[in-house]
């Protein structure tokens, strides 16, 4: 399995929609990656537009509490902007580690669900 270091976050921009980018991140999310997962995220909130941060994990394979901490901090950072952050996809590992938190974002038809909102259930 590949490093966190080795495999990139990458912002990729949905021409056909006009939507914001979303960042890809995994496949590992957890206390080892946390130092260059948080850089990866830093990043984006820097480099971000207008607009939502849009997180795509669904090919995370391991998350734990630090990637918990993680999302809630760059969620804070991004609502400092005026911003959210939106989680478009997430991984079976992902939404039951949410889940066990309390925080489990309700993704489905009705769309990809601000983590603000998520964290205001908590």
């Amino acid at each position: 399995m590949p490093d966190a270091e080795d495999a990139p976050a990458t912002l990729a921009s949905n021409d056909s929609t006009l939507e914001p980018p979303t960042l890809t991140l995994g496949p590992e999310f957890t206390i080892a990656q946390a130092a260059a997962q948080r850089q990866r995220l830093l990043d984006a909130v820097q480099s971000m537009g207008a607009g939502p941060l849009r997180l795509d994990l669904s090919g995370v394979s391991d998350f734990d509490s630090a990637g918990v901490q993680l999302l809630l901090s760059t969620q804070r950072s991004v609502q400092e902007m005026n911003a959210e952050v939106l989680i478009v996809q997430a991984s079976d590992v992902v939404l039951e580690v949410l889940r066990c938190y309390g925080l489990e974002p309700t993704l489905g038809a009705a769309g990809p669900t601000p983590l603000a909102q998520v964290a205001a259930t908590r």
